[in-house]
């Protein structure tokens, strides 16, 4: 939240939230893990999709490239749940219940989604339909854990 005048731009508990939340050790170190992961994720996207419309190559190699960007978000999913595993009981409960909102909410979409495409209603690539589920994930996650955070606090 940014200054503006005499006071803050945001609810001042979750001002309070946020400052305790990122002051926390096992947040700073989250994040120390998480961004540079996240920047390589970014880097190696526009890499692979590059060399994919810009090169012929062998299959099994264009299968590497393709799923290079996967790799250090598996970096990032090891560093939450050691995230997890480190921050407190409370916090832990708002994280998980954060996590299946996410979960309920992406597989709701999905679903919904598979009947609209069946019935005819909708025509969805399925790799478009793919690689949008883990943005909807962080998405979901990030309203599900304002409202957890919100009812706990």
């Amino acid at each position: 939240c940014s200054r503006y005048a005499d006071g803050y731009l945001c609810w001042r508990w979750w001002r309070d939230h946020c400052e305790e939340e990122y002051s926390s050790r096992a947040s700073r170190d989250y994040r120390r893990r998480m961004w540079p992961a996240m920047i390589l994720y970014t880097a190696i996207v526009f890499a692979s999709t590059w060399l994919l419309k810009h090169y012929q190559m062998a299959m099994p190699l264009r299968a590497l490239i393709a799923i290079a960007p996967a790799l250090p978000i598996s970096f990032v999913m090891f560093a939450f749940l050691r995230y997890l595993r480190t921050v407190d009981e409370m916090q832990r409960r708002i994280e998980m219940e954060a996590v299946g909102v996410a979960a309920l909410v992406v597989s709701q979409v999905y679903l919904a989604g598979g009947f609209l495409q069946l019935g005819k209603v909708i025509d969805v690539p399925s790799g478009l339909a793919m690689i949008w589920v883990f943005p909807l994930m962080c998405f979901s996650y990030a309203i599900g854990k304002f409202r957890a955070t919100r009812r706990y606090r």
